[in-house]
């Protein structure tokens, strides 16, 4: 295939926001009814595809590379993006409350999940329900403290408070 092709098409975009926006659909899916702000989906993300960095969790979707928490920082704009796309496909819901702004699975979510027969897909959806069993209980501080005790030792170098940072949605 030619490179120019390559280039063109962004094949080889990796964490591109229909890849985020697709491993949202999954930790929506595994959430529904519940619905989850974008703060807690950027580290939901992390967990589902580096779940062995927990202590008892399943193995990671991704491999364990040197400075992968620091990936929480750049990925806020692209997982919004990736939620832009997804309800533009009526596959997520936006709910406007007194908490501010959160998405949720819609009717359509499962079934086009349904649609990919993958290993790879089968295993995000595994791990985002373990993500969602063990976390969906811890409270805003409760997550936030977590993440922060565990930062550098998942591999990053960066404080916490840009997940404290609002941007627009």
């Amino acid at each position: 295939m030619p490179e120019q092709y390559l280039k063109d098409t962004n094949l080889l975009d990796f964490n591109s926001s229909f890849e985020l926006g697709l491993r949202a659909l999954g930790i929506l899916n595994e959430a529904y009814p519940g619905s989850i702000d974008i703060r807690r989906l950027l580290i939901y993300d992390y967990l589902v595809i580096h779940s062995s960095d927990v202590e008892g969790g399943p193995p990671s979707l991704h491999p364990s590379i040197p400075h992968r928490s620091n990936g929480i920082l750049i990925r806020r704009k692209i997982l919004q993006e990736g939620l832009n796309l997804m309800y533009s496909k009526n596959l997520i819901d936006i709910v406007y409350d007194n908490s501010g702004i959160s998405y949720k699975a819609s009717n359509l979510t499962e079934p086009f999940l349904d649609l990919f027969q993958t290993m790879y897909l089968g295993k995000l959806r595994e791990n985002a329900q373990w993500v969602i069993m063990n976390f969906e209980l811890f409270d805003d501080d409760e997550i936030n403290n977590y993440v922060e005790a565990h930062l550098v030792e998942w591999g990053g170098d960066y404080d916490y408070e840009f997940l404290n940072e609002e941007e627009e949605e």
